[in-house]
């Protein structure tokens, strides 16, 4: 078996300062998300942007 913490650092990288830190991936496009970026966040997923976000929940915007 190995360690949690090795499986972690396989998934994720290992945290070195200064450096952007993967959080997850995008619930739509599933392209990934660090932790220096803009992420919107609803409460069953993340999101690189509204754009997926609304895509993901079939939401249309009507511009007048």
């Amino acid at each position: 078996m190995t360690h949690p913490d090795i499986l972690e650092a396989e998934t994720f990288g290992c945290y070195t300062p200064g450096r952007s830190e993967k959080i997850g991936e995008c619930t739509y496009c599933e392209s990934a998300l660090y932790d220096d970026e803009e992420v919107t966040e609803s409460c069953d997923g993340l999101f690189c942007d509204m754009d997926c976000c609304c895509e993901y929940y079939e939401i249309r915007r009507y511009r007048h």
